[in-house]
């Protein structure tokens, strides 16, 4: 193939595309005891494919067999965590995901796939996520969230 022919966009002609709310890393402060908090754009639908991660792979990749993992091919430029940067969530079938890390194609082809955490409930709250929430009775989910359900009022 050649470059810049965006391969991800000639595989989607043919496997089955999903649409997920992508949620863009805003920006990040610290809060009264120094804590970084993210805050992120309101949700906006992309369309990519979004495929679980093999459980077989988790040992090979190192990730953590109490999570979900999850990779989403996608022609947008989504960020990873990387340092200074939070990352970008994903809003799919009711969960929120958090960008892990990429295979950055995008500048050479178009495309991006990210690997994503499930780390709860996805609110579709456009600001600060994951703090100021309830913890759900039980729940002990990924990414540290205690199993957060909401905004606290």
């Amino acid at each position: 193939m050649i470059p810049g022919s965006n391969l991800l966009n000639i595989a989607l002609r043919v496997i089955a595309r999903q649409t997920v709310i992508y949620y863009k890393d805003r920006s990040r402060s610290q809060n009264s005891v120094g804590q970084d908090v993210t805050s992120y754009a309101g949700g906006v639908p992309i369309v990519g494919s979004f495929q679980p991660v093999p459980r077989q792979l988790y040992e090979k990749y190192g990730l953590d067999l109490q999570k979900d993992y999850y990779t989403f091919y996608t022609s947008n430029n989504v960020l990873d965590v990387s340092r200074n940067v939070s990352g970008d969530q994903i809003g799919f079938k009711g969960e929120r995901f958090q960008c892990e890390s990429s295979n950055d194609w995008f500048p050479m082809d178009g495309w991006v796939g990210v690997l994503c955490v499930k780390i709860g409930i996805d609110t579709a709250t456009p600001n600060v996520w994951g703090l100021g929430t309830t913890r759900q009775p039980g729940g002990n989910q990924n990414f540290g969230n205690g199993g957060f359900i909401g905004q606290v009022n």
